[in-house]
């Protein structure tokens, strides 16, 4: 009788083990996919400026500290596939002084310029990565303003025959007329991945 006692209780010890080990590693797994997203560039097609986007811009505005933000993660790079149309990129700008918008929210605009180096993709094959960005390059304005921050969505369509592997930066310029102070510099990158069978 305590033979068989001993086995049932060391039978209910081992599943109860095994249960442990499987939710432990279950949890260790969701953690590090988690650093994972955080840590790697973004791959999240943003559609449009809605409220979550907003958020999550402001929330980049109050850790960073930076008058310009691009949300793509720690690493600021979008990872686009071959042959994808009006990538969007969300941006966010907010100026020291809310008057340099001007009265009609408009007075603030930004410029985007495709690095030339030897490593990025426009000496690679794809020299026409400027004309990429859909939303313009000179002196565009942003898509909203509330008064204190502005929001902007840059999309981008990356051709079938861009160069899979290789990396873009861009460079962003924000300026206001009648307010030098303002002027923001900024950067964002993009990788071309390669295309998925039936995409």
């Amino acid at each position: 009788m305590s033979l068989k006692e001993n086995k049932t209780a060391a039978m209910e010890m081992s599943v109860g083990t095994i249960v442990t080990i499987v939710l432990l590693m279950s949890v260790l797994v969701l953690g590090l996919i988690l650093i994972s997203n955080i840590f790697t560039g973004s791959t999240d097609n943003v559609n449009a400026i809605n409220d979550q986007v907003k958020t999550q811009i402001n929330d980049l505005f109050g850790s960073s500290g930076d008058k310009l933000v691009v949300n793509l993660g720690s690493q600021n790079t979008a990872k686009i596939k071959q042959g994808t149309e009006n990538f969007g990129i969300p941006m966010g700008f907010a100026p020291d002084d809310p008057a340099a918008w001007g009265a009609n929210l408009d007075n603030c605009v930004y410029s985007l310029t495709a690095v030339n180096q030897p490593t990025y993709c426009i000496n690679k094959g794809w020299s026409s990565v400027q004309n990429a960005i859909i939303t313009g390059v000179s002196n565009v304005p942003f898509d909203q303003v509330d008064g204190t921050n502005g929001y902007a969505l840059i999309k981008i369509s990356v051709p079938d025959t861009a160069p899979k592997g290789c990396l873009q930066r861009f460079n962003i310029r924000v300026s206001c007329n009648g307010y030098t102070q303002e002027t923001t510099t900024g950067y964002f990158d993009i990788e071309v991945v390669k295309k998925g069978i039936g995409k």
